[in-house]
């Protein structure tokens, strides 16, 4: 059966469990649907759909209650926000056509049956609601290329009736692309998803979108300023939305990467010099949701980072700063391994040790400079072991000429 009441619905553009209602035959419904595909929800919900607004802000047992009637798309309504034993199966003997599928797609997502189904005789917002399940599936078979495709044809389905579900999936699109190494398509799925977003869109989904095309983007930039500087745009955006007390691990994806991008940026002027001091407090910002324990990897990059932005810091506290960044590379140290990670330990030995002889401290530079030229010659690093001899020839050098001061 085709779906009664509006169309198109509003599937995939409200959170769950809302996203996967369905607006009933009342008379109500059409410019209720209008006013959500359009990115809102009603001020004054009427009294006939008080289920749905209340699937929003209440329980959802609360809005199973509040469903009117008796009729199929009631029944469904009514599994979608409570569930049952039984339930489901009994809709799948009863339902046909669009209702059938949107049945089947909710009993795939519970885990109830193993195969999400078939998109063929299905249109716009159903059979985008279907393809994203069937990409899902092919994600979890890790068949990328099977889910970019479902993906596309979701997007196609819904991009001329639901612009804010096609830009949802052009998000999951972009970000398959990304993991798959394609940054370029990524770049340019996000763009259009930002572009074809309506304006009273949640802002959250569009600081997604910003973000996701920001880590594409920044995959390609290089240390190409003009690249960077539209990274930085997108990442600064996307902080207004995704702030710490809210959204800790995107704030620290987006500051860690805004850091990155200031850090890679040619220096030219004494604006380029202020960026260093945003992207120093930007890594301070990610370390407070980082921790060695809960994001050992992102903490570990984040302190290096830290610690090397802190060594060219213009300050009048440059001994404060290099102690500092002694120190974070000292904490850093102490969750390495040299045995498995030799070449990785000693990049971060040869960096304290360039620290330690800004320091005038030439003995304990020397010690951690020599390990790390032990270490990378015997990985094979040479080019690395060559550095590492340069920087000991300076501090011989500069150690000379201390004592002959």
């Amino acid at each position: 059966m085709d779906l009664p009441g509006p169309r198109p619905q509003p599937l995939g553009v409200l959170p769950w469990p809302a996203g996967l209602l369905v607006l009933p035959d009342v008379p109500e419904a059409g410019d209720v649907a209008a006013e959500i595909l359009a990115g809102g929800v009603p001020q004054q919900w009427p009294e006939s759909l008080r289920f749905y607004e209340s699937a929003l802000t209440a329980d959802p047992a609360v809005a199973a209650d509040l469903v009117p009637g008796d009729d199929l798309v009631s029944d469904y309504n009514r599994a979608v926000l409570v569930g049952g034993e039984g339930v489901w199966e009994d809709l799948a003997a009863r339902t046909e056509g669009d209702l059938a599928a949107l049945v089947a797609t909710a009993r795939y997502s519970i885990g109830q049956v193993d195969e999400p189904p078939s998109a063929e005789g299905l249109e716009a917002e159903v059979a985008a609601m279907v393809c994203s399940a069937r990409a899902s599936a092919a994600l979890e078979a890790h068949d990328v290329t099977a889910a970019e495709q479902e993906l596309r044809a979701a997007v196609e389905a819904a991009n001329p009736v639901s612009p804010i579900l096609a830009s949802t999936l052009r998000l999951t699109l972009a970000q398959v692309l990304a993991d798959a190494g394609d940054y370029a398509s990524a770049a340019l799925v996000a763009d259009v998803a930002i572009q074809s977003l309506p304006l009273t869109a949640d802002r959250e989904l569009r600081a997604h979108l910003q973000m996701t095309r920001a880590l594409a983007r920044q995959q390609l930039a290089g240390d190409e300023r003009g690249a960077l500087l539209a990274v930085v745009g997108d990442l600064t955006e996307a902080t207004k939305i995704f702030r710490e007390e809210t959204h800790p691990e995107l704030f620290a994806i987006c500051n860690q990467q805004l850091a990155l991008a200031y850090l890679v940026m040619p220096m030219s002027d004494q604006g380029d010099r202020l960026r260093l001091g945003v992207a120093v407090n930007a890594l301070r910002a990610a370390l407070r949701v980082y921790t060695p324990q809960t994001h050992p990897a992102q903490w570990a990059s984040a302190q290096v980072n830290l610690a090397n932005a802190l060594q060219y810091l213009p300050s009048s506290h440059q001994e404060q700063n290099l102690d500092e960044a002694v120190q974070l590379y000292e904490e850093v140290l102490q969750f390495r391994d040299p045995a498995s990670d030799p070449v990785g330990y000693a990049r971060i030995l040869s960096n304290q040790g360039n620290a330690l002889g800004h320091l005038g401290v030439f003995d304990d530079a020397r010690a951690r400079l020599e390990q790390a030229r032990v270490l990378f010659a015997e990985a094979g690093d040479n080019d690395s072991a060559a550095t590492v001899g340069e920087i000991l020839a300076g501090l011989d050098d500069a150690a000379t000429a201390g004592a002959g001061s």
